[in-house]
């Protein structure tokens, strides 16, 4: 694959991961007792791997995991990834070795003697200084720190430089999410997720960690149309056009009439029940031949709320978490969330209508605030995960904050619209929130000044504008009433006399206005 217009090798961005940002981390091989040999050049490939002076061979390495497997029934977890390891630098690209490696290293370390970390029998067998010697090294560094971000990216940096596809997508979906469980977030690790999957042709998985990245900084332009040219390319993959004059690329693609009527169904925006059948069946096929696959559990799940039947979505909540546990790709889980979201409100909806048609029926008001209570809370929980997983984004701690303020949170709100005010596009509103949470504690003075923050910005929307002088309409007069503060009260008629010029049905103005006169009258009496 080519590298993308305006990066290195592999697609690599300096400006986010130049060549010396793992250095640090290279310090690691210290605890194998091994050092890392910058001089080593890449070696020829062969077969989907590099050889690096080794005949490749699946059935010599069949011969070490037969053996593998053995040793590791007896708990001898160390040598079993040894052999595990032998194995894979005879055939690199195996999966069966790559999980059952992965799945020694897991057993080592739930061992209290792990600590001392692997014997020095095991790294001298990855001294070598051919590619195939630093990727094993690479998969045993990451296995015995599997939450560190860093070196499971350093591990799908080795297996795109030997064009390991099915095993790149394997260990950058896991790489992903150890960088996504970190606590601070690091968008140039994601970037780098994205480009090395895109040279091993995953570009649909590529387009999920670039978004993760932007997600992290919303305002990279550079990163935006990495992900657009990530898209285009998808769409070359997925239609065959990046393999023109290849046996089974465009040509093929075309003389397969039913694939192509797939894919062009697939791209349609209305769609026949008909062709929701078809597209449903062929990609639940699609699941069934490849077990896993995030990708086709990705595109099914889609189907199946399209269709939108209750079980539909069911099914589709269980795909999405599927793919959440696979990948660890916190938008999985998102997704899941987004359909109970949907179902909750939708109750809700349909008890409201059942009110509207019985509108003195006690049992059903009850029941329709019960159920928009719990959508409520469904959404708060919802949106606190989405807070946990992606901690700098604004936009989501604003929504979470509005939803405490529905539950009556109002400390949490607070707190929550604080961090909320400082996203250019939510500013307004986060501090029209906060001055109300303040107003509902009891803090007048706090809430007046949050919303006069607020009118003080330059280029709100005219409703926006109307909706703060409300609120500190209220502030004020709230302020009048509990301080006896004659200034206050006369400023909140004021505001209340300006929006009632502007807008007489607006709320419930026409007796906040009454209500003020009275107040302000009141005051002038007292303090005479």
């Amino acid at each position: 694959m080519e590298a993308l217009p305006g990066r290195g090798p592999l697609g690599q961005r300096r400006r986010y991961f130049n060549s010396g940002s793992f250095a640090d981390e290279d310090i690691t091989l210290a605890l194998f007792g091994s050092k890392k040999d910058e001089s080593v050049k890449p070696a020829e490939t062969g077969n989907g791997a590099v050889a690096s002076g080794l005949e490749f061979s699946p059935e010599k390495a069949s011969k070490f995991f037969t053996h593998a497997r053995a040793v590791h029934e007896t708990g001898n977890y160390e040598y079993a990834m040894k052999l595990w390891l032998d194995g894979l630098r005879w055939d690199p690209a195996n999966m069966a070795g790559i999980e059952g490696f992965f799945k020694a290293a897991a057993s080592y370390l739930s061992d209290p003697a792990s600590k001392k970390g692997v014997s020095k029998d095991v790294v001298r067998g990855l001294a070598g200084k051919g590619e195939v010697d630093r990727y094993l090294l690479g998969l045993l560094e990451w296995a015995m720190r599997p939450s560190d971000g860093v070196l499971a990216v350093r591990a799908l940096e080795l297996c795109a430089k030997l064009r390991l596809s099915e095993v790149g997508v394997w260990v950058g979906d896991r790489a992903m999410g150890a960088v996504l469980r970190e606590k601070k977030v690091r968008k140039d690790l994601l970037v780098k997720i994205a480009e090395m999957l895109a040279s091993v042709g995953a570009a649909d998985r590529a387009i999920v960690a670039a978004e993760q990245a932007q997600k992290v900084d919303p305002t990279d332009g550079e990163l935006a149309a990495f992900i657009r040219s990530l898209a285009a390319q998808a769409t070359m993959s997925r239609g065959g056009y990046d393999q023109t004059g290849q046996a089974g690329g465009f040509r093929a693609n075309i003389r397969d009439a039913q694939k192509q009527r797939h894919l062009d169904e697939a791209e349609r925006i209305v769609k026949t029940d008909e062709t929701i059948e078809r597209l449903l069946s062929a990609a639940e096929d699609e699941c069934i031949k490849r077990p896993g696959d995030v990708p086709s559990i990705e595109k099914y799940a889609k189907l199946l709320v399209e269709r939108g039947r209750p079980e539909d979505e069911e099914k589709a909540h269980a795909l999405y978490l599927q793919a959440f546990d696979l990948s660890k790709a916190f938008r999985w889980r998102e997704l899941a969330g987004v359909i109970r979201f949907r179902q909750a409100r939708r109750k809700a909806l349909d008890l409201k209508k059942m009110l509207d048609q019985s509108p003195g029926n006690e049992m059903l008001k009850r029941m329709l605030e019960q159920a928009s209570r719990e959508a409520v809370e469904l959404e708060a929980s919802e949106f606190r995960l989405q807070v946990e997983a992606y901690p700098t984004d604004l936009t989501r701690k604003f929504e979470l904050g509005k939803r405490y303020f529905q539950l009556e949170k109002y400390q949490e709100a607070i707190e929550l619209f604080q961090e909320a005010q400082h996203e250019p596009r939510n500013r307004a509103m986060a501090l029209s929130m906060l001055g109300q949470s303040f107003l509902k504690i009891g803090w007048n003075d706090e809430g007046v000044g949050a919303l006069r923050t607020a009118l003080d910005m330059k280029d709100i929307l005219p409703e926006v504008n109307l909706e703060l002088r409300y609120w500190l309409m209220i502030a004020l007069q709230a302020k009048g009433e509990q301080e006896r503060d004659l200034e206050a009260a006369m400023e909140a008629d004021k505001l209340a006399s300006s929006i009632a010029l502007q807008q007489i049905g607006y709320l419930d103005i026409r007796l906040r206005r009454d209500t003020l006169k009275k107040l302000v009258a009141d005051l002038r009496t007292t303090k005479s």
